[in-house]
């Protein structure tokens, strides 16, 4: 692991990251929210864009943990308290989970549309994902009852993803605003203060 030493702002890698997933999460939660709505084809256009940026949430959240786990994060500041630690913790890690797991329900959703033989799943352009292969194979009227179901897991997920959000990003602004820490310098927004 590399060490961090003194530093009190995350790596450049990381914050790239963060910021592209965060970018992504966002923009889905609003396109998930919405493209229900739409005509028949504007929607098969909305969904297609809607699993293409999933897929790229996932590849980016694999990286992410992978760099995480490679990387040690900078330390919290020293006068944070205990339950903060552990709520930031908590909130982090259920993230992180939730990165990889709204992805993976979403193509569990698309799976159990089974395509046209010799087809993937069709993502933006030409791009094609193969379904997950046992899920592609069950049989009707299971197959319409799990993806329904899948769907409403999904749903809750959105949710539950949007309220990590909230007091991610309230956590942040906390620390930033009443505990002057310099928190979204960590993430690289604005300078470091001197000690």
């Amino acid at each position: 692991m590399q060490s961090a030493g003194g530093r009190t702002r995350y790596s450049s890698v990381a914050i790239a990251l963060h910021w592209s997933i965060a970018a992504l999460i966002i923009f889905n939660l609003v396109l998930g929210s919405i493209m229900e709505g739409f005509a028949p084809a504007t929607r098969f256009l909305l969904v297609r864009t809607h699993a293409s940026a999933g897929f790229l949430v996932l590849a980016l959240s694999l990286l992410r943990v992978l760099w995480r786990v490679t990387h040690r994060p900078p330390p919290f500041p020293a006068d944070m308290s205990a339950w903060e630690r552990a709520l930031a913790h908590l909130v982090h890690y259920t993230l992180y989970g939730m990165m990889l797991a709204m992805p993976l329900i979403g193509w569990s959703i698309l799976s159990a549309h089974p395509p046209r033989p010799g087809h993937g799943i069709a993502l933006l352009g030409p791009l094609q994902w193969p379904p997950i292969g046992f899920i592609s194979r069950w049989q009707d009227p299971f197959q319409k009852a799990m993806h329904d179901r899948l769907v409403e897991v999904h749903t809750v997920g959105g949710w539950v993803m949007f309220g990590l959000l909230l007091l991610h990003v309230g956590g942040a602004l906390k620390h930033q605003w009443i505990d002057r820490q310099a928190e979204l310098a960590r993430m690289g927004l604005g300078s470091v203060r001197p000690h």
